[in-house]
């Protein structure tokens, strides 16, 4: 990648960048200059997969180069064909290629006692992922158990496989954004067995933007679409709000971290 396209890439992230580059080279801009398209009709003319042009225009829209309009169609940014042509030049060489390791921001300790002073935990609770020393600040006087990330038991977990059961609450400080529909599904699903009537299904999210547009950080993108490899959508308070009123959970409340980068999400079990 040349020095320019790398300065692109700082600028807006690595994901946006790529899609940037494919929507340049397989032809997406060149079909929305000739209109507005429907996104379904777009993917197959681009011989693309609904679900990775879908990501595609994500990462466009979140830098303001596509519009979604209100019947559902995908149209140009008015600067959009200019920046296309500039970025044609910079990107010659070919689409980026990946970062070999995106590294997800550290969890502050701190972070910890912020969130047991939002969740007012207590009693037999369950937490997936997270640094050890996120877990200590947080868990201090609760019986806990602590899955850590890479263990077997922790991607089991994810998947809703072997919960204890009689928790007070369960808190997933890794991997639950980074899923696809059907995984958050089957952890809300798990929750639902394993709570008590009152008990908190809570997470540790990176701030997106609830409406698929994208991050508010282009970098959260970058590290969102590196690990879900453009297919999965990012976990949003819409999609959390419809599955967990399915399963008799109150509307979910969310706060941002002190550290700007991370996001709270917790719902009680009626």
């Amino acid at each position: 990648m040349s020095g320019a396209a790398a300065g692109l890439d700082a600028a807006l992230g690595w994901a946006a960048t790529r899609a940037l580059a494919e929507a340049i080279r397989g032809g997406t801009f060149e079909r929305l200059a000739a209109g507005r398209a429907d996104p379904t009709e777009l993917a197959a003319a681009v011989g693309l997969p609904v679900d990775r042009l879908l990501a595609q225009l994500a990462a466009l829209g979140a830098q303001g180069l596509v519009q979604l309009e209100e019947d559902g169609r995908v149209q140009l940014a008015d600067h959009a064909g200019e920046v296309a042509r500039a970025a044609a030049v910079v990107l010659g060489g070919g689409v980026p290629a990946a970062p070999p390791r995106l590294d997800w921001p550290i969890l502050d300790p701190t972070l910890g006692a912020w969130a047991a002073a939002a969740l007012a935990p207590a009693g037999r609770w369950l937490v997936l992922g997270g640094d050890a020393g996120f877990v200590r600040s947080f868990g201090e006087g609760l019986d806990l158990s602590h899955l850590a990330e890479g263990a077997p038991e922790f991607g089991a977990a994810l998947a809703g496989e072997d919960w204890p059961v009689g928790l007070d609450g369960v808190l997933i400080l890794r991997g639950l954004g980074r899923s696809a529909k059907t995984a958050i599904s089957a952890v809300i699903e798990a929750a639902e067995e394993a709570l008590h009537p009152g008990g908190c299904f809570a997470c540790l999210d990176l701030v997106l933007d609830d409406d698929y547009a994208g991050p508010r950080h282009a970098g959260l993108w970058a590290f969102a679409q590196a690990d879900l490899g453009g297919e999965a959508p990012p976990l949003t308070l819409n999609f959390l709000g419809l599955r967990l009123a399915e399963l008799c959970f109150t509307p979910p409340v969310a706060a941002e971290a002190p550290d700007g980068v991370h996001r709270l999400i917790w719902s009680r079990r009626d």
